[in-house]
Formats: structure tokens, C-alpha cells, sequence
């Protein structure tokens, strides 16, 4: 082992038999799937598409998010057919979905200003760490931080973290999230003025493109899981010369209401201050976690079975067969790679 970090307590809070297959196969190293669900690899797309385009944000030179798209639609080619089909058209899903985020988040750079680490690199995508030896536990706290920004308007700095979810969940999940605490924890106690915590939400599913009618204008039907700008860009490309004017005598109704429930349909942030006895309840859990993950039987970790393991955890197949008697070595070599444990290699100053 080599740090405690968010994902670590949160896999052994929710099984301990999961648990034992990611850390505990190869102690050292974590189990992963070769090729995650679509959810899961769409936002771990979205994520570094955001990460070129905050750098670009904070005048860093680098790829911009479309050249970073290309380098992702390149690894997703050399995926299988089987593999590709089972993700869907990633390619084409990311770059609508980034373009929308963008429309409409469009004057994030006149309200908030990417924050500077103390060793002056912009604050994107970058590893908090902190020592837990004042409670005898050997290995630090850490976790990798998407960006942290100056609020222009409300003052301070805030830790952003996106996340790329099927449905945006309700304000409990946001108030009562460790990983929001744990991480204001360690940097407030490294210098750092930090007010609270910015969830910023995005859905996996894709607006979907509207069709067009036999008559030639785009459908205007109620239920129309789309967002304001794919409705928007489809408009102009069924009426590429008098657009506006089909917007003005058609299409308005449909866009008002598009625009109105786009912030909590597709995109929303939420803004959690954080006060310090919700960072003491949280770290007093922590550190009980870690006690009891030191204690953990590795022989026989116990299972935690609930009615969405199937669809929701990664070991669901190889723990149903091992729970069975069966021998899962060959579903393992087939269904899983081993990385080295995160964060194991080196840690980035903060």
C-alpha cells in the first residue's frame, strides 16, 4: 500500500469482497477492467478534455480540447469491434456533449480564474497529500484534484470536481460526500484559502440529435431528451439560410423550454461551503475506516450483495463464479489488467 485515498475507503465502505479484488489479488498493485463500462470511460474521456481545456483556460501551452479529442478517438480505434459496439459511438457522443458543456458554461473565464499551486503551476489536475501520522497510521491521505479556481465574484478559492453521471443525483449525495471534506481537510492544512467545494455535473448520455419530420422541419414532440444547442445546431443545418426566421416562427417555444430546464437536465454546479464540524465528523470516519481496513480478514472478506451489483459493480461475474466454487483465474486473465497503485509512484507538490 501506498496512501489511503478516497476511492480505497469508499470500495471497502461498500464491499469488502470488491475491495479484496482490487487491492488484494496483487498486493501493490489494482485490478482494473481491460474495458470499462461505456459510463465509466465516457467521463474519464470528458475528464481529460476538460483537463486540455482548463490549461488552455489558464494560458498553459499544450493541446487544445479538440486535439486531445483526436488523440482519444485514435485509442478508441484500436479497441475490438465487439468492444467498440458495446460503447456506442463514443467519438462522435464526446464531441457533442463537450460542445454543449461548453455553450453553456461560456463565461466561466469572465467569473473565475484557475488558481496557482504554491509552486506557481496552474491548479489542474494535480495530488494533495497529507501525513496521518498524528493518528500512528503510516501511510498519508491523498487525492488527485481536477482544478481549484478563484472566485471572482464570491472571493476565496474552490475545489471543482466534475462529474460525469447518468442522472445528477440529489443535494444529500452533495452534502453529505466524504470525498468533498477530506479533500477542503488537506488543503486548508496545507496554506491554502480554500472556501468549499464545486460539484460540477454533466450527464453521460448525450443530447440526443433531433430528427426531422417528412415535411422538413425538426421535430417540436414534448419528450425530447436533447439540450438548447443540439436543437439549436440542428435548426440551422434542416434550414441553412433562413434559420433564424424558422426559429422566430416555429421554433422559439421549443428553445424557450429547452433553455429552461437545460441547467438541472444536463449541466448544473452546486456550491458547498464547508464548515469545519462537518470536516471533523468526516475525518473521524476516515480514520475509523482505515482501523478497520488494517483489521480487514484477507483470507475471507466478506461479501456485500445488493440488487444493483450486477449492473453497478466491475468483480459482479467473478465474484458470483468464485462464490460458486468455480475456478475464476482464467475470467481474470481475460476480463482484468494490474496497475500500479495510484499515486504509487511519485507525488506532485502542492
Amino acid at each position: 500500500m501506498t496512501a489511503y485515498n478516497q476511492s480505497r475507503i469508499k470500495l471497502f465502505r461498500r464491499c469488502q469482497k470488491a475491495y479484496a479484488f482490487r487491492y488484494d489479488t496483487r498486493p501493490g498493485e489494482e485490478m482494473q477492467p481491460r474495458v470499462s463500462k461505456r459510463g465509466l470511460t465516457l467521463g474519464t474521456w470528458m475528464h481529460s478534455l476538460l483537463q486540455a481545456h482548463h490549461r488552455e483556460w489558464a494560458g498553459v501551452d499544450g493541446l487544445r480540447w479538440q486535439d486531445e479529442q483526436l488523440l482519444n478517438e485514435e485509442v478508441f480505434e484500436r479497441y475490438f469491434e465487439e468492444e467498440k459496439a458495446e460503447l456506442g459511438d463514443l467519438p462522435a457522443d464526446t464531441r457533442r456533449l463537450f460542445r454543449a458543456y461548453l455553450k453553456h458554461w461560456g463565461l466561466d473565464s469572465e467569473r473565475y480564474r484557475v488558481a496557482q499551486l504554491h509552486d506557481g503551476s496552474p491548479a489542474i489536475e494535480f495530488v494533495v497529500e497529507f501525513p496521518l501520522t498524528k493518528w500512528s497510521i503510516e501511510f498519508p491521505f491523498k487525492g488527485r484534484i481536477d482544478l481549484i479556481v478563484e472566485d471572482l465574484e464570491y472571493g476565496g478559492l474552490w475545489i471543482w470536481d466534475h462529474k460525469w453521471v447518468k442522472r445528477i443525483p440529489g443535494p444529500d449525495e452533495r452534502m453529505m460526500s466524504p470525498q468533498a471534506l477530506m479533500y477542503v481537510w488537506a488543503l486548508r492544512k496545507l496554506g491554502y484559502d480554500i472556501r468549499g467545494f464545486v460539484f460540477n455535473y454533466g450527464r453521460t448520455k448525450p443530447p440526443t440529435v433531433p430528427y426531422v419530420l417528412k415535411n422538413g422541419t425538426v421535430t417540436t414532440r414534448k419528450r425530447l431528451d436533447t439540450d438548447y444547442y443540439t436543437y439549436l445546431e440542428t435548426i440551422k443545418k434542416t434550414h441553412p439560410d433562413n434559420w433564424r426566421t424558422w426559429v422566430q416562427r416555429v421554433y422559439m417555444p421549443k428553445l424557450k423550454e429547452l433553455n429552461h430546464r437545460q441547467h438541472t437536465d444536463w449541466f448544473m454546479r452546486e456550491r458547498i461551503p464547508v464548515e469545519p464540524e462537518r470536516i471533523k465528523r468526516a475525518l473521524v470516519e476516515f480514520l475509523v475506516t482505515i482501523r478497520d481496513i488494517e483489521r480487514r480478514n484477507t483470507k475471507h472478506p466478506p461479501r456485500s450483495y445488493f440488487y444493483n451489483c450486477a449492473f453497478s459493480c466491475e468483480f459482479h461475474d467473478i465474484c458470483c463464479a468464485e462464490f460458486q466454487g468455480l475456478d475464476i483465474e482464467p475470467l481474470i486473465k481475460r476480463q482484468f489488467t494490474f496497475d500500479k497503485e495510484r499515486y504509487g509512484e511519485t507525488t506532485e507538490s502542492t
